[in-house]
């Protein structure tokens, strides 16, 4: 009966001792586990804090060349505005070269008598000449804008993928 005893008490001793070294080893594993999925949720994190700021980062720099854009064409449109209202005030008169007419008494001159004159320009058609200026710089402007914003987010990608 003791060799039972002796018998039952190792199988117990095994079974116990296999249980705490499943159990020991089960535990190291969970606080490996638990360590790799904290120093990856920190990478995470500090990857996200990174992005999220090198986006605050590039919104300021499109927010800047917008506001720089917005006065750059209130001037020009203020400078604009200024120009015609001088031009229908009569202060500035605009005129293009014209060829005179062929006069009766200049009949008996020859061809080659220069016959060069102005016409003056009443101020709608100035406004007109004037407005196709005007939209040409203004797109002008909007093209060097997104060409600067296409620079600043090439810029900030390529210092990212360095």
């Amino acid at each position: 009966m003791s060799l039972k005893i002796a018998a039952v008490t190792g199988l117990l001793a095994w079974i116990i001792g296999g249980a705490s070294g499943y159990w020991l080893c089960h535990t190291k594993w969970e606080a490996e586990t638990e360590r790799i999925n904290a120093s990856q949720a920190q990478q995470e994190t500090e990857h996200l804090e990174k992005a999220m700021e090198e986006n605050r980062k590039l919104h300021e720099a499109v927010s800047q060349m917008q506001i720089r854009l917005k006065k750059e064409n209130d001037d020009a449109k203020r400078k604009n505005d200024a120009l015609l209202a001088r031009i229908n005030r009569g202060v500035i008169r605009v005129s293009v070269p014209a060829n005179s007419c062929r006069d009766v008494s200049d009949a008996g001159r020859s061809g080659a008598t220069d016959r060069k004159t102005r016409a003056e320009l009443d101020p709608e058609t100035v406004e007109r000449i004037l407005s196709v200026g005007r939209d040409g710089d203004v797109a002008i402007r909007d093209l060097n804008v997104c060409i600067d914003q296409y620079r600043t987010v090439a810029q900030m990608c390529g210092e990212k993928q360095q």
